[in-house]
């Protein structure tokens, strides 16, 4: 499969967020927002088109932290035009961090359209022709933005000293 230009990146739904907080994708790894270091990581490998599942109630942060022209939305006409290709579209079907040693896993590439189609008939990802993807670490609550964020500081200090 080719490289990805485009990908898609699925947040907890709104009622899932309990009041006062924030989806992990907005959660702050170094002071930055986890979504800006994935912005990052998906520019330097050439995605040129992004879009956010994202309820509305964080839509507004979401967009302030995606490229202009990335599409921010929890409707499914939206992400089914979005998916009208057969280009090969990377998933991250829950928060996740770039980090380059982890191994393949939950992020997966798709062509556009085969994507969906399986997402038609069945939120799954269990897609058929899909390739994982290794260099994301899936992100499944604070602590394990803490253990980031501690990881990251580490690799600072050793820099600094060596």
């Amino acid at each position: 499969m080719s490289c990805p230009k485009q990908a898609v990146l699925i947040f907890e739904e709104d009622a899932a967020v309990p009041a006062g907080l924030k989806p992990l994708m907005l959660e702050t790894v170094l002071s930055r927002p986890i979504l800006s270091w994935v912005c990052d990581r998906l520019r330097a490998e050439g995605v040129q088109r992004l879009f956010a599942v994202c309820g509305p109630r964080f839509a507004e942060e979401a967009r302030g932290i995606l490229p202009p022209e990335s599409a921010v939305s929890e409707q499914w006409t939206d992400l089914e035009s979005f998916l009208d290709t057969d280009g090969a579209t990377l998933v991250l079907p829950r928060a996740a961090f770039p980090m380059e040693e982890a191994g393949p896993g939950f992020a997966y590439a798709a062509p556009g359209r085969e994507l969906r189609e399986t997402w038609r008939v069945k939120m799954t990802n269990s897609v058929q022709g899909a390739e994982l993807v290794s260099g994301w670490l899936p992100v499944y609550g604070p602590d394990t933005v803490a253990e980031i964020e501690a990881l990251l500081r580490q690799r600072e200090a050793s820099r600094e000293m060596g």
